[in-house]
């Protein structure tokens, strides 16, 4: 991620630190190049509101769906279950006109019991301005997602 801080290096050793103050105090110069759908999702208060019901933190991400698009390009959906103990309603999310999308596990996450690998829950995210429209990273306990797409639609439910 570009400004939001997912980890920091302490005595030689590499520590999760979650901190998305670099990216929240950019947002508002970064808001007017998101398209309206992802400058809406990114600029929500409760998006960052570690506590709150409509904060991503917590979310585990449950499923993936690609569809043709226009263009050549195609769509893309990203379903996130709620954590029982955090969330009232889960998130999906509606990429249009997606141009890349990519997975990347890094081996670190192994479950909350040790016992089944796997992504984890969603750490922080990040949606910046991007040529083809905005891209999404979102951090995982146990890797990433990336999408580049032409917008985004965020509904909670």
């Amino acid at each position: 991620m570009e400004l939001v801080s997912l980890y920091r290096e302490e005595d030689g050793r590499r520590e999760r630190f979650l901190d998305p103050r670099p990216y929240l105090a950019g947002l508002p110069d970064l808001a007017d190049r998101l398209p309206p759908g992802a400058r809406a999702f990114a600029t929500d208060p409760a998006h960052y509101d570690f506590g709150g019901p409509r904060c991503v933190k917590d979310l585990r991400p449950v499923g993936a769906a690609m569809r043709p698009g226009e263009n050549g390009l195609f769509d893309l959906t990203l379903t996130f279950e709620p954590n029982p103990f955090k969330h009232d309603e889960g998130l999906t999310v509606t990429y249009s006109g997606v141009s890349s999308f990519g997975v990347e596990a890094d081996g670190r996450w192994t479950g909350a019991s040790g016992s089944l690998p796997g992504l984890g829950d969603v750490t922080l995210d990040e949606v910046l301005p991007h040529g083809h429209g905005c891209s999404h990273e979102i951090g995982l306990l146990g890797g990433r997602v990336l999408v580049v797409a032409g917008d985004l639609a965020a509904v909670w439910g």
